[in-house]
């Protein structure tokens, strides 16, 4: 198993004080993982199929399945365990491997699926897949490496800035609903010379709270309206808005029937949006505070284009990364250097080398973006690259 540069150290004998020592054999099991049962397959030392196993998804289960394995091969033998993610189905065992001291891997799930085209299966098969996960380690295949250390703060905040990300986008998909119905109720209000309260903005989430549907609101006194655009600090301007509002209220002509169908559809909308901002400014207070007390967090929040969040995740996702890789894997882990996966037909498409974690990618991307439009000293540096590299493009 040491030949083709394999993960396997083999039987490489050392020299050692005139002793010859053996290093301890490396053997392979790859998991598919599941919400009921994972499919284990154990590769012998030569990297062919050995064993099948079914485990249940249960931490007592998972621990036993492991243990047996680890007798099976013997005490002069490591185990290494394939999955395909650490997190989710996975996780499980990756934590129990992990306790056990095994050597945790994760495979690349775009890879996996390339592998498997390659060996001529035309779908997924849970045996399989777990085959093909611990060929690929022992073959060391490009799309597989060994799961890195974390820390609980550290995956505390990974999984909040991944929530928080969710939470946005659910935010983003309501607003959109929003507006595709306001474009049949009100196309006005998404005019790009409307002066009155954007969909999804605080102004009018409150108006169409405080009058579903905008029903009644042709008939409402101005300065209630005004009332309500003071709390969003229209100020002087709230006049002038709120006779826009209250016209564009009566220029509604749509049948009551109908009417009330949006009043409804509206009213659901309001709600689930405003549950998404409560529960976004949660998760973001919940991630400002950890990354205050976190001490790299604290110099990163230093930094121009760099908040909470975006720290958030380069403390979660890259900094785990840095401690146990050199610079340059990873700023190729970060997305940063000019690589691209170009074969065949898609010599005209760039695409990103696989293992780029694209969360780090954007958060890089974003505060440069920031950084540069806010920063004279980073605008500086900016400029001075794209002359140096001016040939290059």
């Amino acid at each position: 198993m040491a030949d083709r540069g394999s993960t396997t150290r083999g039987m490489v004998i050392l020299l050692q004080g005139g002793a010859e020592v053996k290093e301890p054999e490396i053997r392979i099991v790859g998991f598919d993982c599941a919400e009921d049962e994972h499919v284990a397959v154990l590769l012998d030392e030569h990297g062919a199929f050995e064993s099948r196993s079914g485990v249940v998804n249960r931490r007592d289960h998972v621990e036993a399945a492991v243990a047996q394995l680890m007798l099976k091969i013997g005490p002069n033998a490591q185990l290494v365990v394939v999955v395909e993610s650490k997190r989710s189905h996975g996780r499980v065992v990756a934590d129990v491997a992990k306790e056990l001291g095994c050597e945790v891997w994760q495979v690349n799930t775009v890879a996996l699926n390339h592998y498997r085209d390659l060996e001529g299966q035309p779908r997924k098969d849970d045996e399989w897949d777990a085959y093909l996960g611990a060929r690929m380690v022992y073959l060391r295949m490009g799309g597989c490496r060994v799961v890195i250390e974390t820390t609980e703060e550290e995956r505390a905040l990974s999984r909040l800035t991944r929530t928080y990300s969710r939470m946005t986008d659910d935010r983003k998909r309501q607003v959109a609903r929003l507006r595709s119905v306001l474009l049949e109720l009100a196309p006005e209000t998404l005019h790009a010379e409307w002066q009155g309260p954007q969909p999804g903005s605080k102004a009018t989430l409150y108006l169409l709270e405080r009058w579903p549907g905008f029903e009644g609101l042709e008939k409402a006194q101005l300065r209630s309206i005004e009332k309500i655009l003071h709390k969003c600090r229209y100020g002087s301007k709230a006049a002038h808005v709120a006779k826009l509002i209250r016209s564009m209220a009566r220029r509604i002509d749509i049948a009551a029937e109908e009417r009330s169908a949006f009043t409804l559809e509206i009213s659901f909308l309001v709600r689930q949006i405003q549950a998404c901002n409560e529960s976004v400014d949660q998760v973001y207070a919940e991630i400002s505070g950890r990354v205050k007390r976190h001490p790299v967090g604290q110099k990163l929040l230093e930094m121009h284009g760099i908040g909470p969040v975006i720290a958030g995740v380069l403390v979660s996702e890259l900094l785990p990364v840095a401690r146990t890789s050199t610079e340059p894997k990873c700023a190729t882990y970060s997305g940063v250097t000019p690589l691209a996966r170009k074969s065949g037909k898609s010599l005209d498409k760039d695409r990103l080398t696989q293992g780029v974690n694209k969360r780090v990618l954007h958060a890089l991307y974003t505060s440069s973006v920031v950084a540069n439009k806010n920063s004279a000293v980073d605008r500086a540096y900016y400029q001075k690259k794209l002359r140096d590299y001016s040939d290059h493009l």
